[in-house]
């Protein structure tokens, strides 16, 4: 038997919606969360998702009902927050460590990466989901997740993430919990 394989999924945690446009005091807590989470060293592998658009983002669907640019590529915005990025630097080898563009709220690619390399052994997998936003990108992540690897063992730290309110995190806490996904 193989011995459990621990994954960390960081999502979204960058400067447009921590302390950036899009950013609020609960986003910007999350990123010491996830620092502590980071400090653990307790994962196999670390993935961390960036939220990335275009300079035509406002032309899109999702710009025309969030029309505010964020994350545009290659802007200070787009970047993971430096100290998340330091302490995964600090603390796991660079072949550890995965960054995952996504032009949409989940990201197929990260669900059929895990899938392809972990299918075959996924009751031996646990999957941790931390970031921002809980109601959008969160619970968007970690259904494709489950989608992709429905006998993986997947968890939410909820400290460690936040969304737009108070209210829409409990609310999608609550969708994750229904869906069968661990929330400690």
């Amino acid at each position: 038997m193989n011995s459990m394989k621990k994954l960390l999924i960081i999502v979204d945690e960058q400067v447009d919606f921590t302390s950036g446009v899009l950013g609020n005091a609960e986003c910007e807590a999350t990123v010491q969360a996830a620092v502590d989470v980071i400090n653990e060293n307790a994962y196999d592998e670390i993935y961390l998702t960036r939220d990335t658009h275009q300079e035509n983002y406002l032309d899109t669907q999702e710009g025309r009902n969030l029309p505010v640019k964020h994350c545009i590529e290659n802007t200070d915005g787009w970047q993971i927050r430096p100290e998340i990025m330091e302490a995964v630097q600090h603390n796991y080898a660079s072949e550890k460590v995965h960054i995952i563009d996504k032009p949409s709220f989940g990201s197929l690619d990260l669900a059929n990466l895990l899938r392809d390399k972990y299918s075959a052994q996924q009751t031996e997998v646990e999957i941790t989901l931390i970031g921002v936003c809980t109601g959008i990108c969160v619970i968007s992540n970690s259904m494709l997740v489950k989608a992709a690897l429905p006998e993986a063992g997947i968890t939410i730290i909820e400290k460690a993430c936040a969304c737009v309110t108070p209210e829409s995190h409990k609310t999608a806490i609550e969708a994750m919990k229904l869906c069968q996904i661990n929330v400690i």
